[in-house]
């Protein structure tokens, strides 16, 4: 236990250098880089033991954790987005767009025995997915409520012709899709030249063998984009008779 403290006294280092450089360059962000570094410690010194006390009691409980992972990503979205305010959307949202996603790649992780039916490989698998996707499903309610607001008259336009709302929005959003989803797509083409992604890194720190954590990053990273972009369309549908009244 204290050879892992020792790890993260040392790795301070980094933190330290970029408060001195900060501060010599007058960018005034020392105190936003301290808090959050130490933010970071805690909450996942916290979760370090969450996990190990989790990883010991079974699937059970995995269940209920990724239930609380996928609330709270609900809960998230829904206090960013102001415009979308009301009980039914946070509860419509949560058992569509977020449990969908997660419940489709985590039935193909485990019919594929890709990896174990065990909770320190699922909880860390899907926590990716609902954490990506509650990044696109913010980021394509943005682009979403931002072109509505901004090209009204085409909106309206396509009402005037005799277009349904779906139909009226659509341009909207794939327009809000293809956007939230660039950040994701970018990744995924850039990965292994660019960059080695955190999962693969971890596996090889671990001594896995290369070939079998490619594998493993592969199907993560394919797992990724396509909760992603499940996520964004989904919102899209789920949400289009409310963006149309804004």
């Amino acid at each position: 236990m204290l050879e892992y403290f020792t790890y993260v006294i040392f790795s301070f280092v980094f933190i330290i250098i970029s408060i001195i450089l900060s501060y010599r360059e007058k960018i005034g962000i020392e105190k936003e880089t301290f808090i959050a570094s130490i933010l970071s410690m805690v909450q996942l010194l916290i979760l370090g033991y969450i996990l190990t006390t989790i990883f010991s009691m079974g699937m059970v409980v995995s269940y209920i954790m990724l239930f609380v992972m996928i609330s709270v990503a609900t809960y998230m979205v829904y206090k960013k987005i102001k415009v979308l305010k009301n009980r039914k959307w946070f509860i419509v949202s949560l058992f569509t767009t977020f449990f969908i996603t997660s419940a489709i790649s985590f039935i193909i992780l485990i019919l594929s025995h890709t990896v174990k039916y065990e909770p320190q490989y699922i909880i860390p698998l899907m926590g990716m997915v609902i954490g990506n996707s509650m990044n696109t499903v913010h980021l394509t309610l943005n682009k979403l409520i931002d072109l509505v607001k901004s090209r009204r008259d085409e909106l309206w336009g396509y009402f005037a012709l005799g277009a349904t709302e779906l139909q009226a929005l659509r341009p909207f959003m794939v327009n809000a899709v293809k956007s939230a989803v660039i950040p994701q797509m970018n990744r995924t083409k850039s990965v292994g030249i660019i960059f080695i992604p955190g999962a693969m890194t971890g596996m090889l720190l671990s001594g896995a063998d290369p070939l079998y954590a490619a594998t493993i990053q592969i199907v993560i990273m394919w797992m990724i984009l396509s909760g992603a972009i499940i996520s964004g369309i989904l919102i899209c549908y789920l949400i289009h008779k409310d963006v149309v009244k804004i």
